[in-house]
């Protein structure tokens, strides 16, 4: 178990970059931003490569315990238990990894607006954790037939499904939309200024 432990906070500071790259190019595209895929992920994973790192251990952590636990404990409470803290994981980490991508924040109030999340739209978090544990639990039964399904699906699918149940709770929170269009907007008028100046003396606008 200390080896496995180990293991996941090592592995984590790759996988919580890795992921929150994943997360981010899929919340953009689903809001039809421009860009190839690959491109944007790794614009992604670098930008959020340190603020990702700590979530990434603390899930790799938690999952590889649940997974010793499941195949090392033989008591069939272990595994009910397990299978639960799975789905509070999970429902938790659905509003923490958006958050991770889209705010700019200290971890401690990423974890807290998580769990308030959580709570507040139980319904979402709980379908975005089933759609996920399902996923992966048929990928890793269904195994070697299970890497079919990944070189299918990949990991972006229940990535993107689970982002399509959550997005609507983070928007309606932390105004997610409303701030990307007033920074486009802010972007464009100093785009305007710097092509135009201060425009004409007259007061009236440019032609286009």
């Amino acid at each position: 178990l200390t080896v496995m432990v180990l293991s996941a906070m090592v592995g984590g500071i790759l996988a919580g970059p890795a992921l929150a790259g994943m997360y981010d190019t899929v919340l953009r595209a689903l809001r039809d931003e421009a860009g190839y895929w690959w491109t944007t992920y790794r614009k992604a994973f670098k930008r959020n490569f340190k603020s990702a790192i700590l979530p990434g251990i603390v899930y790799c952590t938690v999952v590889t315990i649940q997974i010793f636990l499941v195949y090392f404990c033989f008591n069939m409470l272990y595994h009910g238990t397990t299978v639960l803290n799975l789905v509070l994981l999970h429902m938790l980490f659905s509003y923490m990894w958006p958050q991770v991508v889209l705010l700019d924040q200290p971890f401690t109030l990423t974890l807290k607006n998580s769990l308030n999340c959580m709570i507040a739209f139980l319904p979402h978090a709980l379908a975005s954790s089933i759609v996920a544990i399902l996923f992966w639990g048929v990928v890793i039964l269904c195994m070697p037939l299970g890497i079919f399904l990944m070189l299918i699906f990949g990991f972006w699918f229940q990535t993107e499904v689970c982002c399509q149940i959550v997005y609507g709770d983070i928007d309606r929170v932390f105004h997610i939309e409303e701030n990307i269009q007033k920074l486009r907007d802010a972007e464009l008028d100093a785009a305007l200024k710097e092509e135009y100046g201060e425009g004409p003396d007259d007061g009236s606008t440019p032609e286009a």
